[in-house]
Order: structure tokens, then sequence, then C-alpha cells
């Protein structure tokens, strides 16, 4: 659903899930590198014109599809969010951020589309960051009182340093288990490469995502 008020027109909505929804059904049995936008207009049942209307390219499909779990993403955000006292110290608040954005981008980015067969879940990830960054200042949330510069640099570093641990993790032979990937890349974020001072995975052994 648009944010701030934005109404869109139900035929539209409905036209781009038929659009979206095709799309993952194709994924069912093809790589999305081999799916045209022929393809998925027949699986639609709608035009050519319909999809360029929309979304342009199956670049740009997939750019809506990543915004799309970006505002889930961030609404997960918010509700666990929430209880987080409002005068909490900047560098509390900065670690019990990224210590959920971790455990949602494990569990409902990464697992969900591993589970689902859907969209590629490092294609996803790839285009990710952008949008994330956008609409979390959008949204006001608590860590986005630091001044403008220093999330811009804050986000950059931790939620790619967080994507690309996870990409790495989706092109290797994934016999490492994600859980501990997910303990991995939470280690990093609570204590940097300090944390290789002590025993590898004992900051937040045995809970994926570092948060319950």
């Amino acid at each position: 659903m648009p944010k701030n008020g934005t109404h869109i027109d139900r035929r539209v909505l409905r036209s781009r899930k038929a659009i979206i929804d095709a799309f993952d059904r194709l994924l069912e049995d093809h790589d999305f590198k081999q799916i045209t936008v022929s393809a998925i207009a027949r699986e639609a049942n709608i035009d050519r014109k319909t999809f360029y209307v929309h979304f342009g390219t199956i670049d740009g499909l997939l750019d809506a599809i990543a915004e799309e779990r970006v505002e889930e993403l961030l609404d997960a955000m918010e509700e666990a969010y929430r209880d987080a006292p409002k005068d909490e110290e900047i560098s509390l608040a900065l670690r019990r951020f990224f210590e959920i954005a971790n455990r949602l981008v494990y569990s409902r980015l990464v697992q969900h589309c591993m589970d689902r067969n859907s969209i590629p879940a490092e294609e996803l990830l790839s285009r990710f960051l952008v949008p994330f960054k956008r609409k979390l200042i959008e949204r006001d949330l608590q860590v986005a009182k630091l001044p403008p510069h220093q999330l811009d640099f804050y986000l950059s570093f931790l939620m790619a340093g967080i994507f690309s641990i996870y990409r790495s993790w989706l092109k290797s032979d994934r016999s490492t288990p994600i859980e501990e990937v997910s303990s991995i890349a939470n280690d990093l974020i609570l204590n940097g490469l300090r944390g290789l001072e002590d025993e590898p995975g004992s900051a937040s052994a045995g809970n994926p995502g570092g948060v319950q």
C-alpha cells in the first residue's frame, strides 16, 4: 500500500500484481535472465504495452519488486523497533537498528526468497540498498536522527556489509549453514574485527540475526 496517503487506481494495482505474479510463476521453470517481456505479458494475459507502461523494462520490474521488499522490511523493522526507548543513546540505537536489520534481511529476504524459489535473493540484494536508505530517511526512524552525512556513511558501510555477506554465501557452494552466516554478520555488526580476538562466532553463536 502506498505511503503518505498516495492513491493508486485499483486497476493499476491489479495490473501490477498480475505482472509480478506472472513473473514469479515463470521463475519456477526459468532463470530470470531468460525471461522476456513477451513471456511475462503472455503469462499475465496482458499486452506488452501494459507492461511497458508499468515497469518499462525487466530491470524496472526487478527494481519495483525490490522496493516492495524494502517496504515490507521497514514495516517489520518499525514493529520490532517500536518499544525501543525514545531517548536511547545513539550508539545503542544504532546497534539495535543493525541487529534488527540483519535479522530481517536474513529471515524476511534471503531465507524467504530461497524457500519460495522466487525472485533470486542475490538479485534483490544488489538492488536493495539505495531504496532502503531513501525510505529509511523518509520514515524518520530513530536511527535517522544522525546528521545526514553520518547516517549515509553508517548505512553504506554496515548495510552494504550485511548484504555482501549474504551475496557471498549465495554465490558459494552454501556448505556453511545460513544460520552461521547470520551469526557471523551479527558478530561483525557488534564487534567489528575485534571479534576475531575471541573464539569465532562466540558473540552470537546459536542466535541467528542476534536479536529476539
